[in-house]
């Protein structure tokens, strides 16, 4: 049986609320974004700049280490932030217009969103025990040398 769904007008309200929500989170992402890549940029000049005060040694792979990171991690943001965005307009464009193709393009893309979202935090909780488990192999490893 095949039954089609339809959204009440406070199921719109919510929709409409939401998406002002993710309209303003997805432009502070694009500014964060850009922000974070021009650190990326000039994090070598940075640290070169720090080194000279400091005296110390700054090594050249940590900080173009340093700057594919960040790069990387602005990548990311920009697509988390672009999800959120397209949502926020697909959706606002639904409601004007009253067209389920273009809210089925907003709920996919924040379908995209929360994928991505659930993929990184997969890395992360993994990064976090790999890091767990070295910092207790080095643990165990100082205890036997002492």
């Amino acid at each position: 049986m095949h039954s089609e769904l339809k959204l009440t007008s406070i199921g719109i309200s919510y929709l409409d609320q939401a998406r002002k929500w993710t309209f303003f989170l997805s432009i502070i992402g694009f500014i964060a974004t850009a922000f974070i890549v021009i650190i990326a940029l000039f994090f070598g000049s940075i640290m070169a700049s720090l080194n000279e005060f400091s005296g110390g040694m700054s090594g050249a792979v940590s900080s173009g280490m340093i700057t594919v990171i960040y790069l990387i991690i602005g990548i990311v943001y920009f697509f988390i932030s672009l999800y959120l965005y397209r949502f926020s307009v697909r959706t606002k464009a639904a409601i004007h217009e009253q067209d389920s193709a273009q809210l089925e393009d907003g709920l996919k893309n924040l379908k995209s969103y929360w994928k991505l979202t659930g993929i990184i935090t997969l890395v992360g909780i993994a990064v976090y025990a790999v890091a767990l488990v070295l910092m207790l192999i080095g643990g165990m490893a100082m205890f036997a040398m002492s």
